[in-house]
C-alpha cells in the first residue's frame, strides 16, 4: 500500500510539473516559430493567369529550388496574381513592399513597374523576367549601359525576335501581303513589339491592319475587325492583355480559315500556324537562380540587365496541321522544317529538342 503522504506529495507536484512541461511545450513552439520567420520570404507576383506567366513563376521557384531555396524548408515563398488588374498589381505591389518580404520576383511587365513604382525607396531586393523589352518600362535603366539601374532591381529581358517572325511567315506564304494585329497602346512592352512589327513589315512590303484594344474584352472584335479589312494572317505580339485571350483569337480566326502566328510558344498545337520566341519555364528557371544568388549574397548593383536569347536561344514551334494552314497558300520549306523545336504535320507532331533559331534572319530596324 502507498502511503498517504506520497499521495500527498503528488497532489502538490503534479501542478508544478504539469506547468513545467507546458511552459517547456511553448519554448518549443515559439523556437519553431521564430525559425520558421527567420527564413528567407520571397513574395511572387504576375499579372495574369496566363500559361506564359505560369511557367515563368514555375521556373523562378524550380531555380530557386535549384540552388537550395527550396519552398516550406529554406525559404518561405508567396505567390500574388493581378488577375489582369492594374488597379490591383499596384495595390499588391504596396502589400508585398509593406510585407515581412526579403526579395520580390515578378513575371509581366505590368507586375515589374507595380513593384518598382511600390519599391522605389529598395527595401526589397527586385528581380524581373517574362518582359520583352525592360528598357522601354520605364523603371530607370539605360539600353546604352545595362549596368544603369536601380540598385536593387535586375532581371530578364525576353524580346522575341519580331522581324525574324515577319520572315519566316512570308517564307510560309511568299504572297502574304496583310496582316492583322490587336494590342494594347497602354503598354510598354506591346508598344515596342508593334514598333518592331511596323518596322518589319514596312521592310517586307506587307499592309499591318491595326486594332487597338484597352482590355481582354475587346480583343475578339478587334480581331474580327482585321479580318473584315481583309487580314489574310493574324499576328499575336508579346501583349499581356491580347494573350490572354489567345486560345479565343485563335477559335475566332479560325472561323475565317486565317492563320495566327505569334511570338509567344505555346502547347504545340494549340492551333497556331507557328510561333517563335522562348520557353518561359526557361526564362523563370535563370531568373530563379538571379534572385538565389541576390539571397546569397550577390551584389545587385553589380549585375546588368541581362538579355535572354543570351542564355537562351529561341525556338520555332511549326503546326502545318492547322485547318487554317491551307495547302495552297502555306508550305514550310524543308529547312524550315527542321529548325523547328515542334513540328506538327500530317504525320503527327514531332519532337527535336535541339532544334533552335537559325538561318538569315536580321532584326530589321526600328522606325
Amino acid at each position: 500500500m502507498i502511503p498517504s503522504s506520497v499521495f500527498a506529495f503528488l497532489r502538490r507536484a503534479v501542478p508544478t510539473v504539469a506547468l513545467l512541461f507546458g511552459a517547456s511545450a511553448l519554448l518549443l513552439l515559439t523556437d519553431r516559430q521564430s525559425a520558421k520567420r527567420d527564413l528567407p520570404a520571397i513574395a511572387v507576383l504576375q499579372q495574369t493567369s496566363s500559361m506564359v506567366l505560369e511557367d515563368a513563376v514555375k521556373g523562378m521557384i524550380a531555380g530557386l529550388a535549384e540552388r537550395g531555396f527550396v519552398d516550406g524548408k529554406t525559404v518561405t515563398i508567396r505567390r500574388y496574381n493581378a488577375e489582369g488588374d492594374m488597379a490591383q498589381a499596384n495595390a499588391i505591389a504596396r502589400e508585398i513592399v509593406g510585407g515581412p518580404f526579403d526579395l520580390v520576383l515578378t513575371s509581366s511587365t505590368p507586375s515589374l513597374q507595380a513593384v518598382a513604382t511600390a519599391n522605389s525607396r529598395g527595401r526589397l531586393k527586385h528581380v524581373f523576367a517574362a518582359v520583352a523589352d525592360p528598357f522601354s518600362a520605364g523603371v530607370g535603366f539605360d539600353r546604352a549601359d545595362p549596368l544603369v539601374h536601380p540598385p536593387h532591381l535586375v532581371g530578364y529581358g525576353s524580346l522575341a525576335p519580331v522581324h525574324t517572325t515577319f520572315l519566316i511567315a512570308r517564307r510560309l506564304n511568299p504572297l502574304l501581303s496583310r496582316v492583322g494585329v490587336a494590342h494594347n497602346p497602354s503598354e510598354s512592352h506591346s508598344r515596342r513589339f508593334m514598333e518592331l512589327a511596323r518596322a518589319s513589315c514596312k521592310t517586307l512590303g506587307i499592309e499591318l491592319l491595326e486594332a487597338p484594344v484597352e482590355n481582354s474584352s475587346g480583343v475578339i472584335e478587334a480581331v474580327q475587325s482585321t479580318i473584315s479589312r481583309g487580314a489574310e494572317a493574324i499576328f499575336v505580339p508579346g501583349d499581356t492583355t491580347v494573350i490572354s485571350a489567345v486560345d479565343s483569337v485563335i477559335a475566332t480566326a479560325a472561323k475565317s480559315d486565317v492563320p495566327v502566328f505569334s511570338v509567344n510558344p505555346g502547347v504545340p498545337d494549340r492551333g497556331t500556324l507557328f510561333d517563335v520566341g522562348f520557353n518561359f519555364l526557361e526564362v523563370g528557371l535563370v531568373a530563379g537562380r538571379l534572385a538565389a544568388d541576390l539571397l546569397s549574397g550577390t551584389d545587385p548593383k553589380t549585375v546588368p540587365i541581362r538579355e535572354t536569347a543570351h542564355e537562351i536561344p529561341p525556338y520555332i514551334v511549326l503546326n502545318l496541321a492547322t485547318k487554317a494552314a491551307a495547302p495552297d497558300r502555306w508550305q514550310a520549306p524543308e529547312d524550315l522544317r527542321k529548325q523547328a523545336r515542334y513540328l506538327i504535320d500530317g504525320a503527327g507532331r514531332h519532337e527535336q529538342p535541339d532544334a533552335t533559331l537559325a538561318g538569315p534572319f536580321d532584326e530589321a530596324p526600328a522606325q
